[in-house]
């Protein structure tokens, strides 16, 4: 079965139901849900989500619903596997021609626990094709051509 490192971007299009990608998130969330596919995250990219949706979901300036962002990450963190960070996945993205180094970092730390085939983002160009060394796909693509 493939595993994909899922990014922040798609959960929280899926969550939020805010962006333009926002129906190809939700078709790959639910085929992750579906057991279609392995979905793979890093605690840095899951620290991201919960952080996102507690600035989202607040009950008053700067005070989140912590009730409601637990639920949600209670309820996302069983389907993910987690590949941990290393301190040589930050060396490797900050040698490599990744622009954007937390990207590069997730890639490398994908790359190095041996456990990721691909990466579904949002934002693809976060991604150049001469630094990646896994397949990369948007939402829409994943769901057209792996799904």
């Amino acid at each position: 079965m493939m595993r994909v490192l899922v990014d922040s971007d798609v959960v929280i299009a899926a969550m939020l139901d805010n962006e333009a990608q926002t129906p190809e998130c939700k078709v790959v969330m639910q085929a992750l849900l579906d057991r279609k596919f392995v979905g793979v995250t890093t605690p840095v990219l899951m620290a991201n989500i919960q952080h996102i949706l507690g600035r989202k979901w607040e009950v008053k300036k700067g005070a989140p619903d912590r009730p409601k962002v637990i639920r949600a990450m209670t309820i996302l963190l069983p389907l993910f596997t987690m590949a941990p960070v290393d301190t040589a996945d930050f060396y490797a993205s900050m040698a490599s021609g990744f622009v954007d180094l937390e990207d590069g970092m997730q890639h490398f730390a994908a790359l190095r626990s041996g456990k990721v085939d691909a990466i579904v983002t949002c934002n693809g160009k976060d991604f150049p094709k001469a630094a990646t060394q896994l397949e990369v796909y948007s939402p829409a693509d994943f769901v057209t051509d792996i799904l």
